[in-house]
């Protein structure tokens, strides 16, 4: 039998609404509750020798810049944290060190997953995997076993799998036993049933032990990025282990409005057909969902959403699972199967007894997460701490602010400076144009966010240039008392298909995120609110572009402060800035030490030359000036100083000189060009 289309269907739509409930959550409440959360991971799933240190670890005490939620009751903080967390922001770290035992654990993990067999199905649904979570209890999909009929014609196998010498083991074979307890869930696709204390051979179902099932949330921090680790028996064969480099998707925070009816977990992990049913686990090997399949890519035919083949054609009901296009796996949260436990032991009649012992017999093992995810008291694993580089420190990772965040940003404004001077944005050139990356679901090119506006290149995930326009009686410091507040958290912009954004990889304290809109001259607003939406967005990654630490904060940034001391003084400015893309840029693993040769010409180029193009009005008329920098700390071009805005020993480069190495035309303001 081949695939439902009604459920792959299904699944995308259930996808399609986890997506949308995670764009429209408030980031100040996402905020709250990924420190509730973590909070909760290290106090529940988390060694008591470790605890400290991942209470302090930097992915907790990073900077949270949003506000408290209004009305909302304060996070309880243990006192470790309670100073450090307030005004901050979540920080990711990745770490893939574990310790030794962590394989020793996964090892007795194995143990309690087996392949469930149907008898008499011979398709692909005939195979699939299930795993022990009490004493002669075992838990697998709805769609492997839909009824008691389909349990009684079944049997699991544990000892499915190699030895040590390569040689298949004799697998050990138990009757499933629903007529003494069965209980499943056609919308969570999970089922539970009784098995067989031994085989026929009188081998003890004991010797496999079990997975426990923790009812609390928490077990998957959302502070740090965590691989998805699945036991399981993919096309009917031994066991086999997805293990590292399969990360789960940020999940559902239940405080949220409607995160309740969020049930499933997303995450990237290899399976096949026969993964149903299979655990999905953390790092510290604590189910967290139980597998239930893939998810499709869903494309609009005709004006109808359309499930896609791998070869680019719609699906037809019937076809191989193998065929089909997916994005991603999904799995039933835990916590929503002991919710639709808990409902289906409060109905009415005789039918809520299975859903009571079932309860019952999962709660009596699993009664402290300190106990250990198995069967068998191990102590918790520990988080590990995130890398660093040589300097001690890297770069705050990105948080993903909804796109309800940027409505009503107007861009760049073209008539900042007053009726009659006015500065259109730069016009491209065709090859340049057709470098742009577009919008999500767009033929939009622009960007729009307060005070300026930014146009990507889709090849090198680099700002073609950004267009700002500042007014200096607005500025924070002409309209706030005191210095600026800590820095917002850097951003993805959800309007733009994050391949075409900066790789956030690449930057650390050597290479940094530099601004091409200066924070200083973005935030700009008439009061406290304004000023705090203005500097969030100058926070969103398109505004960066990568550059050499020293250059950022000394060349380019002296540059920036030139123009923003005319600033303070009221005045307006409109500018243009951005990279000159050269052929000869390196690549940033070019850069890096340590690269293998076959690695080196991979993933982003670092631009080497900047240029800056501001425009103002003096005394009635418009004027203009024009920079080049590069990255090896020499200005290479060269001009007069004018004199309202007093650029110093910087160097002028004529406009259209910047027009011909950029493909951009600056509409006439080569002709009020201050270079002489």
């Amino acid at each position: 039998m081949g695939i439902q289309l009604a459920d792959l269907e299904a699944a995308a739509q259930r996808y399609q609404s986890f997506q949308q409930a995670q764009i429209a959550a408030p980031i100040e409440q996402v905020v709250q509750e990924r420190l509730k959360l973590g909070v909760t991971n290290a106090h529940k799933f988390t060694s008591k020798s470790d605890r400290l240190g991942v209470l302090a670890n930097a992915a907790f005490k990073a900077r949270l810049a949003e506000p408290p939620v209004p009305d909302a009751p304060p996070a309880q903080l243990p006192p470790l944290l309670a100073a450090d967390v307030a005004g901050q922001e979540i920080a990711f770290g990745d770490n893939d060190l574990r310790p030794i035992r962590y394989l020793h654990i996964a090892l007795l993990a194995a143990r309690a997953v087996g392949k469930i067999t149907v008898r008499g199905v011979v398709d692909e649904e005939g195979d699939a995997t299930g795993f022990l979570v009490a004493p002669g209890l075992l838990l697998t999909n709805w769609h492997v076993l839909k009824s008691v009929d389909y349990a009684v014609a079944s049997f699991v196998s544990f000892d499915y799998e190699d030895g040590l010498d390569g040689k298949p083991r004799t697998p050990k074979l138990f009757d499933l036993n629903p007529n003494e307890l069965f209980v499943a869930d056609q919308d969570l696709d999970y089922a539970f049933v009784a098995v067989a204390p031994a085989t026929g051979q009188g081998e003890p179902l004991a010797d496999f032990g079990y997975l426990r099932l923790f009812e609390e949330t928490g077990k998957v921090d959302p502070n740090r990025r965590q691989a998805a680790n699945i036991l399981q028996h993919p096309l009917g064969q031994g066991k086999k282990i997805a293990i590292r480099d399969n990360y789960f998707m940020e999940p559902p925070k239940d405080r949220i409005a409607g995160s309740a009816d969020q049930n499933s977990l997303y995450y990237g992990s290899d399976t096949l057909r026969g993964s149903s049913g299979s655990p999905v686990c953390t790092d510290e090997w604590f189910v967290v969902a139980l597998h239930r399949g893939g998810v499709p890519k869903v494309t609009v035919v005709d004006g109808k959403p359309t499930v896609m083949r791998k070869d680019g054609t719609p699906a037809r009901q019937g076809d191989s699972r193998a065929s089909i296009d997916y994005v991603t796996n999904e799995g039933t949260r835990v916590s929503r199967i002991f919710a639709s436990l808990k409902d289906k032991a409060a109905a009415p009649g005789v039918d809520a007894a299975p859903a009571q012992a079932i309860l019952a017999r999962i709660r009596a093992v699993a009664r402290d997460p300190l106990t250990g995810p198995v069967q068998m008291p191990t102590a918790v694993l520990g988080i590990p701490q995130p890398l660093s580089d040589a300097s001690g420190s890297t770069e705050e990772k990105l948080v993903r602010r909804p796109q309800a965040f940027f409505a009503g940003a107007a861009g760049y404004d073209p008539h900042f400076l007053g009726e009659g001077f006015e500065v259109p944005l730069a016009q491209m050139s065709y090859e340049v144009g057709r470098a742009t990356a577009p919008l999500i679901d767009s033929d939009e090119r622009e960007l729009r966010y307060r005070n300026y506006s930014v146009f990507m290149h889709a090849r090198r995930r680099t700002a073609i240039f950004a267009a700002a326009n500042v007014d200096g009686q607005l500025l924070w410091k002409n309209v706030m008392d005191g210095p600026m507040p800590k820095r917002p958290a850097w951003t993805f912009d959800p309007r733009m298909d994050d391949k075409y954004q900066p790789d956030d990889a690449i930057f650390s304290n050597a290479m940094q995120r530099g601004h091409l809109f200066k924070r200083e001259d973005a935030v700009q607003g008439e009061d406290q609110a304004q000023l705090d939406l203005a500097d969030k967005h100058s926070f969103v990654i398109t505004n960066a572009t990568p550059m050499i630490g020293n250059f950022n904060n000394v060349e380019w940034g002296d540059l920036e402060d030139l123009v923003s001391e005319h600033l303070q003084a009221g005045h307006k400015v409109s500018y243009f800035a951005g990279p000159i893309f050269d052929v000869e840029d390196k690549f940033f693993n070019e850069l890096k030490a340590g690269v293998p040769l076959a690695q080196r010409r991979k993933g982003m180029r670092v631009p080497t030359s900047f240029w800056k193009v501001v425009a103002w009005v003096e005394g009635g008329l418009l004027q203009a000036a024009g920079f080049i920098l590069d990255q090896s700390d020499e200005i290479r071009a060269h001009g007069p100083i004018t004199e309202e805005i007093d650029f110093g020993n910087y160097q002028q480069t004529p406009i259209a000189a910047i027009e011909e190495r950029t493909g951009l035309s600056f509409h006439g303001l080569s002709a009020v060009d201050t270079y002489r």
